[in-house]
């Protein structure tokens, strides 16, 4: 694709850029404005492709001179779509405010900017344009043009459509929608070049009549309300760009090829700097700061329910632990932030959607909240004196593996005898009139489900303590439940995660998978032909009510896997060794990598069978398919090294299924030889093995697999549940 000359700054962007420096430093800020060039590049390139040259673009006339006509079969024209692909709470605002006020000095002149329907994060989202933007077109939102949006267009829009270009700011409510597509026709929007950006377009914007259509029909099954409401004003402003902003993609490239939601382009935001904190910082192994919480402590709080008598409710000891960690946390900052009265330090409870659990938990929190008080400051017998001190003590330990400076405990106690009782609970949810988070100077405990989800970032956040555990987890849902993300570098020291090991285990998954996914799309962003994946049926991409039916999960580039639990009985795997002796022979050289055929590899795991392990990517199968699918990509040959004497010794011992751990049969330093010389093709490392009794083996020799995937520009992704289910409503 020709390029089209483009601005690359102007007043706009130079004083945005200018003011962002000051919050996340000069090479950061310079960074986001590289992404933003990039975005704006393919938008004029997609844009002059498609619809013609001369409407935008360095010299463009920002006046639409071949409007679109649609089709019968194409009545949104295709290879429109990109994506903006940041980290959960990494400033994806940012680099939208800069996007458009680059696009603006390339005459784009009307900027649609849709959000979530969250009334509190719509009106967020519309001051930010509004104030950030200094220089920049009119900024509007849906409160503007509520009463009478024909009247609006006509003495708000029309002035300066054509002039300095407008922004129009609406959340993804229906009847939003439907007058915003009111003032776009009263305005004569079609007649000017647009911009369409889509804030957490994997959220409310996809069709979730997909699967149902695949299987019944469009006609029988319409198009899903809000998808459809997009769909219309995309039809109406037809020559745009429509930009889909997220942090968790999965759901939007997992769109068929010619879907109006498959994005074509990609630009994916440059890692953070370092006073961001993801899921490098959480969810690498033994993390200090990470706890893990006992399921059955979460499960015991989910029980509390209705009439207590007396009051005692039972607070278990993750989180009472977490809550000592926060109030000692908290007055650690407070005494060290003497220059900032008003700081806010937050609390965040996040176990389940169910409003009556939030309830529940704040009579526990608000009880053992007023117990400690009183205890610290000696209204309470010794007995309580001493077991309150000695939660504190347990906390002072903790956060102690962080906080190099952390003052003595008593120190700390001191200040905390005036603060605690102020720490009052407050319960965000449906409930809530003020449907948003309110602070007060000091400590602030949340409580919530689903408001305190996505996009939502919990100021001056802490201690988060995390039970969210649907029966069936969805990456994109659950990644977007990380609040614990974001810029917070002064908090870091006695920042903490508490969750159940099973759900830090998800984090992880999701994490890993995500980098793999970040890394292929970043390897070519113009190129996003990918399958992003996950291993289910646990822990899937997304929700499949959006995606056509199709097989979903994901190894990542340059990851290695292997069986958990490889048969091992002779009467299961003799024949199998045997055909391995005579196919295997060829191949002696104990470090030599030989070059072989796909269908050789493929041929050889055959007689490799295993038995699947819960939350294991391996599955004899789908190793074999993602095999297949390299083939079809273009990769025909691989490596195949096979050791007749590992470096872990001739007799390795048989371990339990899940616990091989590591780098699995063989030492990982030849994993490490395999992915630096041959990272370009699939690698598979065999193992023969002894099989010996004594090493809990059956006296049978057998051969053990690792597939090395080549780093490579596609994530392998995969879902062998047979039906949909019903997910929990987000």
């Amino acid at each position: 694709m020709s390029k089209t000359p483009i601005q690359t700054s102007g007043r706009c962007v130079n004083n945005f850029i200018k003011r962002l420096e000051k919050k996340i430093g000069h090479e950061e800020a310079e960074q986001l404005k590289d992404t933003a060039i990039e975005v704006v590049q393919n938008c004029v390139d997609v844009y002059s492709q498609i619809f013609g040259s001369g409407d935008v673009g360095a010299e463009g006339t920002g006046i639409v001179s071949n409007r679109y006509k649609a089709t019968k079969h194409e009545e949104i024209p295709s290879g429109t779509t990109g994506l903006i692909y940041g980290r959960v709470q990494s400033g994806k605002t940012n680099a939208t405010i800069a996007t458009l006020a680059i696009a603006q000095e390339n005459k784009f002149r009307c900027f649609i900017v849709l959000t979530s329907d969250n009334t509190w994060l719509g009106k967020q989202t519309a001051d930010r344009f509004n104030t950030q933007m200094k220089y920049g077109p009119v900024v509007f939102d849906w409160e503007q043009w509520k009463k009478d949006p024909q009247d609006f267009a006509r003495s708000k829009l029309l002035p300066y459509i054509k002039d300095t270009g407008v922004v129009l700011v609406s959340t993804k409510n229906k009847s939003h929608l439907d007058r915003l597509l009111q003032v776009l026709k009263s305005a004569n929007a079609h007649s000017v070049p647009t911009v369409i950006f889509d804030d957490e377009a994997d959220n409310a914007s996809l069709n979730t009549n997909e699967a149902k259509q695949s299987k019944k029909g469009k006609n029988i099954v319409p198009d899903s309300a809000i998808f459809d409401k997009i769909g219309k004003i995309r039809k109406e402003v037809a020559n745009h760009i429509y930009i889909q902003i997220t942090a968790t993609p999965q759901s939007l490239l997992l769109q068929n090829l010619d879907h109006p939601c498959k994005p074509v382009f990609c630009a994916a935001l440059p890692k953070p700097g370092g006073t961001y904190m993801g899921g490098d910082l959480f969810f690498e192994n033994n993390s200090p700061y990470c706890w893990n919480v006992k399921s059955e402590e979460i499960n015991q709080l989910k029980k509390q329910q209705g009439e207590n008598p007396g009051n005692k409710w039972v607070i278990p000891p993750g989180l009472r632990l977490a809550l000592c960690c926060f109030f000692l946390g908290s007055i650690y900052k407070m005494q060290s932030e003497i220059d900032d009265d008003d700081a806010i330090f937050s609390f965040l409870a996040h176990i389940c959607y169910k409003q009556d659990i939030h309830s529940t938990l704040d009579k526990i929190i608000s009880n053992f909240v007023i117990e400690l008080d009183h205890a610290i400051r000696g209204t309470l017998s010794t007995t309580d004196e001493k077991q309150a001190r000695k939660c504190l003590v347990e906390a002072h330990q903790e956060l102690s593996k962080t906080a190099k400076s952390l003052p003595p405990l008593d120190d700390l106690i001191k200040d905390l005898k005036d603060e605690l009782r102020r720490a009052i609970p407050r319960v965000i949810n449906a409930n809530d009139p003020n449907k948003q988070p309110s602070y007060n100077p000091g400590m602030n405990i949340l409580i919530g489900g689903n408001r305190l989800g996505r996009g939502v970032t919990i100021e001056g956040l802490m201690v988060t303590y995390y039970g969210r555990d649907a029966k069936q987890k969805m990456m994109d849902t659950v990644h977007q439940h990380a609040r614990m993300y974001g810029y917070r570098e002064e908090l870091k020291d006695v920042t903490r995660l508490f969750l159940p090991e099973h759900i830090l285990e998800d984090f992880r998954n999701i994490h890993e998978a995500d980098e793999g996914m970040r890394q292929a799309i970043g390897d070519d962003p113009t190129n996003i032909k990918i399958k992003p994946v996950w291993v289910g049926p646990k822990l899937q991409p997304t929700r499949s009510n959006v995606l056509n039916p199709a097989e979903i999960d994901a190894f990542t580039p340059g990851s290695a896997t292997f069986p958990h639990a490889p048969l091992w009985k002779s009467s299961q795997i003799k024949e199998n060794t045997e055909a391995l002796n005579n196919l295997l022979s060829p191949y002696q050289d104990n470090d030599q990598y030989y070059e072989v055929d796909i269908d050789f590899m493929i041929k050889a795991l055959s007689f490799m069978p295993s038995e699947r392990v819960r939350r294991g990517k391996w599955d004899d199968e789908r190793v074999k398919q993602a095999l297949k699918q390299m083939k079809a990509e273009g990769i025909e040959k691989g490596r195949l090294n096979v050791r007749r004497k590992t470096s872990k010794g001739k007799n390795l011992t048989r371990q339990n299924p899940g616990d091989w751990g590591g780098s699995g049969f063989v030492t990982s330093t030849i994993l490490s030889r395999a992915k630096k010389d041959y990272p370009d093709v699939p690698t598979l490392v065999i193992s023969y093995e002894k099989g010996e009794k004594k090493d809990k083996w059956d006296d049978q020799p057998l051969y053990l697999p690792i597939l090395i995937f080549p780093k490579n520009k596609f994530v392998f992704m995969f879902n062998y549940s047979k039906e949909a289910e019903e997910q929990e409503d987000e």
